[in-house]
């Protein structure tokens, strides 16, 4: 940003300017009051000039008519008169002088140093006129007192007579001297103070004109992003501020806006996760809103293929359009799409055209041939069943800035939840679609499974020879085995629905061991039930609740050694408000690698087991709100837990 358009450098500008003329202002005031000052003290200079011819001129006045009778009292006068007339004129050349050199010593002007004031013309004539019409007054009165006479005293009553004569073209002078510094005054004052008046008049607009910039560039705006951040407190995530100028509110309302526009598009993408929308939905979706986040000309999708050696572009979108392409598969050894994928973080390629020279990144020579010069990889791995990348590009190198890096960072679990769910769902309605043809593919076989277990029942009562026999019985067995299987894939596929009521556990429990006591037969087992003498209810359907514990206590029985109990402990955790139901044979241990993969279907370690047992006992004590975990010692006995909510 330019220094003058910055937003500080002209609020400086502006106090600095409205400090300068206030100061200026101030300066002309005591510029004023120096000169009034100045001129009082001519005019009082002049004063005095007026006061001291007055006095000469009175004098001589009143000498001329009280001239002495005799020589003592001409003594006296001589003495006083002529004294005090030599005082006046020796006043007079001072003050005369002082107005020819303008420049009047301190005994004149009571200050401490010498007073020079600035005279107009019209003032200096006058000034000149009062110096020549003093030099000849000033001569005639030196002449009339001409003490070469015989006697040598000062002859006062022809001074006086003289004064008395020729005084008045003096004084008009010293009038019209005191008359033009008063013009001169005057009209000085009057300019300073048009002046003054001018340059405060100047500081009154200059100040509006600057407070309504104020308003105008800072308070305004400042009134707009407040306005902003109100809607997006209220949920307009998208809400943009106008923008006016090019300073620093400026940038944080592009910064404000942009974050708005991010809020949207992020709450948009949620929306579309929160939708289930299936990947070219989602690729779109970021093909268009992702470009008011960073520059995007080409967006594509690739994920990793069944032989984990290659990647698929599943789909591809430029300027927000698709792409009508064919499903493309590149190479993964030793490229960066693996680099990506290992790293788990965005990879940026700022300039393909002059970093890329391996011909087996065959990807990147895609992109390359696309025109595409600035790409990024964001890998999609923690919340997608199949780890794929993200791959954005523009058609100019150099483009993503580390803004737009750390962004890609800041949202990659969003964006690959997004994604992760899109292929999730996907997972799921495929496998909604493998239930619902194993549900139909088992119905269309119970009918003939069915008429085969009818016709081998006829066999039995037959008289068959023995190896026939036993071949009918052990396809009797076979065909029974076939029907419980098919009976379980239709439970496992089938939508599972509950009817919910209060079920005292203890009972339902104690219940089912006295109806299924040929369980514990086989292997002389005996159940066991340590419970508290409590109320241990919960909300569950009872015949699902039995078919758990009756599928839980034939395992026990199965795994269990001969004599032995098989522990059934019921315990309350008013902590976390649960039943905790636990069933523990003495049993060999379970693998550890078959731990983790005892509730997958059809996994089973059983000669004659379907592998679905488990995995239906889960989906029932999930869909009652409950945990199950199965745990195996080092030595012997298994137990299984489940955590089901108290009623």
């Amino acid at each position: 940003m330019k220094l003058l358009k910055m937003l500080k450098t002209q609020i400086a500008a502006a106090l600095v300017l409205i400090m300068l003329l206030f100061g200026t202002i101030f300066a002309l005031s005591m510029m004023a009051l120096n000169e009034q000052q100045s001129y009082n003290i001519l005019l009082n200079i002049s004063s005095r000039l007026e006061q001291t011819a007055q006095n000469l001129v009175s004098l001589g006045m009143n000498y001329a008519m009280n001239i002495p009778q005799d020589s003592s009292s001409y003594e006296r006068d001589v003495k006083l008169y002529y004294r005090a007339m030599h005082d006046q004129i020796e006043m007079l050349d001072t003050i005369t002088n002082s107005f020819m050199t303008a420049e009047f010593p301190p005994t004149l002007t009571e200050i401490g140093d010498s007073f020079r004031p600035t005279l107009t013309p019209a003032t200096e004539q006058a000034v000149t006129i009062v110096e020549e019409l003093w030099k000849d007054f000033r001569a005639g009165i030196v002449n009339a007192l001409d003490t070469d006479n015989g006697n040598h005293m000062p002859r006062l009553n022809e001074a006086a007579s003289y004064i008395a004569r020729y005084n008045a073209p003096f004084l008009a002078s010293i009038n019209i001297l005191r008359t033009r510094i008063q013009q001169q005054t005057e009209q000085r004052l009057t300019q300073v103070y048009q002046l003054y008046i001018s340059l405060l008049f100047a500081a009154v607009i200059i100040t509006i004109g600057v407070f309504t910039w104020f308003f105008l560039a800072v308070l305004k705006p400042l009134r707009h992003a407040v306005n902003g951040f109100q809607k997006v407190t209220q949920g307009d995530f998208g809400y943009q501020v106008p923008i006016a100028g090019d300073n620093e509110l400026a940038l944080m309302t592009r910064s404000f806006n942009l974050l708005s526009l991010r809020l949207h598009t992020l709450f948009r993408l949620i929306d579309q996760i929160q939708q289930g929308s299936d990947l070219n939905e989602t690729l779109g979706f970021v093909a268009k809103e992702f470009p008011a986040l960073l520059p995007l000309d080409w967006v594509g999708a690739l994920f990793v293929a069944g032989d984990n050696n290659t990647m698929v572009l599943e789909g591809s979108y430029r300027n927000g359009q698709p792409e009508i392409t064919q499903r493309s598969r590149y190479p993964l050894r030793n490229t960066l799409l693996l680099k990506a994928l290992e790293s788990g973080e965005p990879l940026h390629i700022p300039d393909m055209s002059s970093t890329i020279t391996n011909p087996d990144y065959q990807f990147l020579n895609h992109l390359i041939a696309e025109g595409i010069k600035d790409a990024i990889f964001l890998p999609i791995t923690d919340a997608s069943p199949i780890p794929g990348i993200l791959a954005f590009g523009t058609c100019k190198a150099d483009t993503y800035t580390p803004e737009h890096l750390e962004l890609l960072t800041n949202i990659a679990g969003l964006i690959t939840h997004s994604f992760g769910r899109t292929f999730k769902l996907a997972e799921h309605s495929r496998l909604a679609a493998i239930g619902s043809f194993a549900s139909g593919i088992a119905h269309e076989i119970r009918s003939p499974l069915s008429t085969i277990s009818m016709a081998l029942d006829y066999f039995q009562d037959a008289e068959l020879p023995g190896s026939a026999n036993k071949r009918a019985l052990l396809a009797q067995k076979e065909t029974a085995r076939m029907a419980r299987l098919l009976e379980e894939i239709l439970l496992y596929a089938k939508p599972l629905q509950l009817r919910l009521e209060r079920v005292d556990i203890k009972q339902l429990l104690a219940e089912l061991f006295e109806a299924h006591r040929d369980i514990t037969l086989e292997k002389q087992q005996q159940f066991e039930l340590i419970a508290p003498e409590n109320d241990l209810k919960i909300l569950g359907d009872p015949d699902r609740l039995t078919q758990i514990f009756l599928n839980l206590a034939n395992n026990a029985c199965e795994a269990g050694v001969l004599n032995e109990s098989i522990h059934w402990r019921l315990e309350k955790d008013e902590i976390t408000r649960s039943l905790i139901i636990s069933v523990t044979n003495q049993g060999s241990p379970i693998k550890e690698e078959h731990l983790s993969q005892l509730f997958n279907p059809f996994f089973t370690t059983k000669t004659h087991g379907t592998g679905l047992g488990l995995s239906i006992v889960k989906r029932i004590v999930e869909a009652h709100g409950g945990e199950i975990a199965i745990t195996s010692g080092e030595q012997q006995g298994t137990t299984v837990r489940l955590l089901m909510p108290l009623a």
